[in-house]
């Protein structure tokens, strides 16, 4: 099968998790599925109120999947919360527009495919990653320091976990993003 991904993005760390989607796209093209699927993240300003969605190309046997990311939301996290963000709406999306089209692929077939992609999300930090184990210590009371230890993240990552657990909401752009923006831009 294969699994592509495309970016129309800038300002978040959007284009460096595409590259750690690298390793997933060359995996899966030794994995035997019916039809092929290629994703379109678009990290769009909320006021374009573009929507996510899917389509099925029977003649070509591709699902593309076009996902609309909101600009303004992923640019106020870390990398480390966009990965997380980023990898529970693509499984789930995925998992959801893979069920839709039944008549292409089985039951069965259908849960090998998520099987294999929830794998690899949960050992390369995309689903429960770093973030979430973090959420969980820090709610019992775990200190700062162990955690930042524990989880080998900076200690300034795991109080900015903290406060947002807190409802603190950051108004300007997280400091991965500004270190992102200054990278080449990634082509369509």
């Amino acid at each position: 099968m294969r699994l592509d991904f495309s970016l129309d993005t800038h300002g978040t760390c959007v284009g460096q998790l595409r590259d750690e989607l690298l390793p997933l796209v060359e995996l899966a093209g030794t994995w035997e599925f019916p039809y092929d699927i290629y994703l379109i993240l678009r990290v769009l300003p909320e006021s374009y109120d573009r929507k996510t969605f899917r389509r099925f190309d029977s003649k070509d046997h591709v699902l593309y999947l076009d996902i609309s990311i909101i600009y303004e939301q992923y640019q106020r996290m870390s990398k480390n919360e966009q990965r997380e963000a980023l990898g529970m709406y693509l499984y789930d999306y995925m998992s959801e527009s893979v069920a839709k089209y039944k008549q292409h692929a089985d039951k069965q077939t259908q849960n090998q495919l998520l099987t294999r992609l929830k794998n690899w999300m949960h050992e390369n930090n995309w689903l429960d990653g770093k973030i979430n184990r973090a959420r969980k210590l820090l709610a019992q009371d775990t200190g700062l320091y162990e955690v930042s230890q524990q989880l080998q993240m900076p200690l300034e990552e795991i109080e900015y976990i903290l406060l947002r657990m807190h409802d603190y909401e950051l108004t300007e752009p997280h400091p991965d993003n500004i270190a992102a923006e200054k990278a080449p831009p990634y082509p369509l």
